[in-house]
């Protein structure tokens, strides 16, 4: 299954060298859980809704350095998961890709929270 979702490259050599520089990367774990929280509802929004059940699964990991998000995850009874986002040619169900979309929606907004916070750290250090 192809992955969603918006890369930054160099994020992690960037919290690598802040860290060396005494800055506490602990910080940005509220950045990404402000994202997480963001992308979680927008999930919810973008998914498709029969019962309303695979929008309840929808959940964000809680990382320092990420931001993931798992629908359908650890219930048997909403296996239909990746079926609604990827498709099932065979049975003709078209994808969704309410996940993929819930990425597109807010990448830009992602990138900008980081650069915020970023900045932020690196203003509060006299950088």
């Amino acid at each position: 299954m192809a992955e969603a979702g918006v890369t930054v490259h160099g994020l992690r050599e960037v919290v690598r060298g802040m860290e060396r520089l005494g800055v506490d990367v602990q910080d940005l774990k509220t950045a990404f859980q402000k994202i997480g929280t963001k992308a979680q509802a927008q999930a919810k929004m973008n998914a498709p809704k029969v019962s309303g059940r695979l929008a309840g699964t929808v959940r964000q990991s809680k990382r320092k350095n990420a931001v993931i998000l798992m629908a359908g995850y650890n219930s048997k009874k909403l296996r239909y998961a990746a079926v609604h986002e990827y498709g099932w040619p065979e049975r003709g169900i078209p994808a969704k890709r309410y996940m993929r979309r819930t990425v597109e929606q807010l990448g830009g907004y992602a990138v900008r929270e980081l650069e915020d916070e970023l900045r932020s750290l690196v203003r509060k250090r006299g950088f």
